[in-house]
């Protein structure tokens, strides 16, 4: 990872936070943009419907009123020759029923012959509606439409605004044009009547006749002065006039909702929010970075061998300089684990067996082998290996190779210093412990009690050096491979019956019974006699050595499945939680102070498990600590009629 690509990474750090920050005030704004948008909106709705209702009812009420006078002029149509005094009564009742009438007018053939109220309306008398008051156009739709027309608004002699109505009287029987009927209605009264002026408090309205916003002369309704800022605005259309009913709120539209800061402080909280989450996770990206950093360093200064692989097509992906120097450029797979040899350069079936390992477990640990390089050569690994499962992705194996040729080196020349001084170290001792045994065999005469007990002492001591010596170099041929083993057909049940009685007499002298159990008899299996017989010997010794006096070691031999298993059970004190994962191992013993109450070499179990693998066969335990420990030797089964 090179100084610019980090360099690179950091920069394009910097643009997100910064690219995050004005997405994040942008998107505010443009929230909050949109939520003013819509309140404004929300309120010129409201004010639109307020208007188009207001419209609508002082239009229904101007028509209630000329409905009213509808009827008056069914009665002239059916009575034509009304006179002055009918006139007046059925006006006087049309007057009660509709209060913003001012006066109505009986006008046959456009001239008004009756006006009601008289009082006030003498002018009217005579008054030619058709060449003083109504248009031509206005004429011809009343005639052709047979409905009222109106006109307005006017001002009155009487003072004030009128709308004018003419609704047009045709004979029931000829069906001729008779007249028409003259309304004035009150504009004032109007207004009070759907509180038009109640609503002028708060708000600015305009009725005009004209729908143009700069022409203030057609506003007969409201100020003239008025600075139009996009108003509402409702149309009432009768026929013969079109008004517009205009509004506003007189403080002006609102150009925020009354409470605009609290929408604005949680837009304010979230963005906040945003660009801080963001800046966390960035800063966890570097950290990563940073860790990964350290991580490669790590990997390509490691003094084992470290490599990455595909678990999909078992390639190689990546490999450390430690790796490349170990094994050359020939691990580019994981194939290449797969041929693995022993000590000897003898194949090792199935290899490593990476993938069978971590079928199962996702790690395995210390497994030894050799592996030929790319020159040729055999170098002894140690490998380590560890499966990561990752969703969405490839799986991937991590492999450590440890390079243990110098330790294969140092333990060939400590193995050959230990042969060479045990071979150099048997033969006196064999003929210390021969003299030793002489004397104490009375060959020289007769000893004094004291020096009986201090060679027997020495004889003793020199036993176990010797027993010492003899593990010593059985290790050495194990390791070496030069032990002579013979393989033949044996019956198990004799093998350990004979083990058994050639420990007896230690027992005794222990004082610890063994008594032998066979659950499954006539077994039989290939080995060697005399190694089984040794592997055994140690297992009962140890068994008997850990044992209190009194007690019993149980001596079992069963089949399970395809092998045949001896079992050494005591009563002791079991193996120790701490002590188990070496106690396979050379001079491996669970209290190894000087002082330890337990003789022995703690080589007994190392040459029993090198023993039974060159056989073929197992060796294993079961134990809890303070309820005694179970030994056990497993060997493959073999019929009991093979040659």
């Amino acid at each position: 990872m090179t100084h610019s690509q980090d360099r690179m990474f950091r920069f394009l750090i910097r643009i997100a936070r910064g690219g995050v920050v004005l997405l994040m005030i942008s998107v505010a704004v443009a929230i909050d943009a949109v939520s003013t948008e819509r309140f404004e909106a929300e309120v010129r709705q409201e004010w639109q419907t307020r208007i188009d209702d207001l419209s609508l009812k002082l239009q229904s009420t101007i028509l209630q009123n000329i409905q009213t006078v509808w009827g008056l002029a069914a009665n002239v149509s059916v009575e034509p020759d009304i006179g002055e005094a009918r006139f007046e009564e059925l006006a006087a009742v049309i007057f009660r029923l509709a209060p913003e009438l001012r006066n109505i007018g009986l006008a046959p053939g456009f001239i008004i012959r009756y006006m009601y109220p008289l009082e006030g309306n003498e002018a009217a008398i005579g008054l030619d509606l058709e060449s003083q008051s109504l248009s031509s156009e206005q004429t011809r739709m009343l005639l052709d439409s047979e409905r009222a027309v109106f006109s307005g608004p006017i001002n009155l002699v009487q003072g004030g605004q009128g709308l004018a109505a003419r609704i047009p009287i045709f004979e029931n029987v000829s069906g001729e044009f008779w007249g028409v009927i003259s309304v004035i209605l009150d504009l004032t009264s109007l207004y009070d009547s759907v509180n038009l002026t109640s609503m002028a408090s708060d708000a600015v309205l305009s009725l005009s006749t004209t729908t143009d916003l700069g022409n203030s002369g057609g506003v007969f309704f409201g100020a003239t002065d008025v600075t139009w800022n996009k108003p509402v605005h409702s149309s009432l259309e009768m026929p013969g006039v079109s008004w517009t009913l205009l509004a506003q709120p007189r403080d002006g539209w609102p150009g925020h909702p009354e409470a605009p800061w609290m929408t604005r402080s949680i837009l304010a909280f979230l963005v906040l929010l945003a660009i801080g989450a963001t800046f966390w996770l960035t800063q966890l990206l570097l950290r990563d970075r940073q860790m990964q950093q350290r991580f490669w360093g790590l990997f390509e200064l490691a003094p084992v061998g470290i490599g990455l692989y595909n678990a999909n097509n078992r390639k190689l992906i990546r490999a450390n300089r430690s790796l490349e120097y170990i094994m050359g450029n020939a691990p580019n797979s994981l194939g290449y684990f797969d041929k693995a040899f022993d000590e000897h350069g003898k194949d090792l079936a199935g290899g490593f067996g990476i993938l069978d390992k971590l079928a199962n477990k996702f790690q395995f640990s210390g497994q030894q082998g050799y592996l030929r390089t790319a020159t040729g050569t055999l170098k002894p690994i140690v490998l380590h290996g560890l499966r990561l499962d990752t969703p969405g992705e490839n799986p991937v194996i991590w492999l450590i190779a440890e390079d243990i040729s110098e330790q294969k080196k140092a333990d060939r020349i400590k193995n050959e210093f230990i042969s060479t001084v045990s071979h150099e170290l048997r033969t006196p001792l064999t003929s210390i412990s021969g003299a030793l045994g002489l004397i104490l065999g009375g060959a020289t005469g007769q000893l004094p009690d004291k020096t009986r007990q201090m060679l027997a002492i020495a004889h003793r001591n020199t036993d176990q050096l010797r027993a010492l010596i003899d593990d010593l170099l059985d290790i050495e041929k194990l390791a070496s491979g030069n032990m002579s083993i013979t393989m033949e057909h044996h019956s198990l049940n004799e093998a350990v019956t004979t083990a058994i009685e050639d420990i007896r007499a230690y027992a005794d002298q222990k004082r610890v019974q063994i008594r032998q159990l066979e659950t499954s008899p006539g077994l039989y299996a290939y080995f060697d006699q005399k190694r089984l017989k040794q592997a055994l010997t140690n297992l009962l010794s140890n068994a008997i050595k850990f044992s209190s006096e009194h007690k019993e070691v149980m001596v079992k031999i069963q089949r399970r499945e395809s092998q045949v298993v001896i079992e050494v059970a005591d009563q002791g004190p079991g193996v120790p939680e701490s002590f188990r994962g070496r106690i396979f191992e050379k001079f491996a013993q669970a209290d190894s102070s000087s002082a330890r109450s337990k003789e022995g070499t703690g080589l007994g179990l190392a040459v029993t498990r090198e023993l039974m693998c060159v056989m073929g066969g197992e060796v294993g335990f079961e134990s809890k600590e303070g309820e005694g420990a179970c030994f056990w030797l497993a060997l493959p089964v073999a019929d009991k009629n093979e040659l």
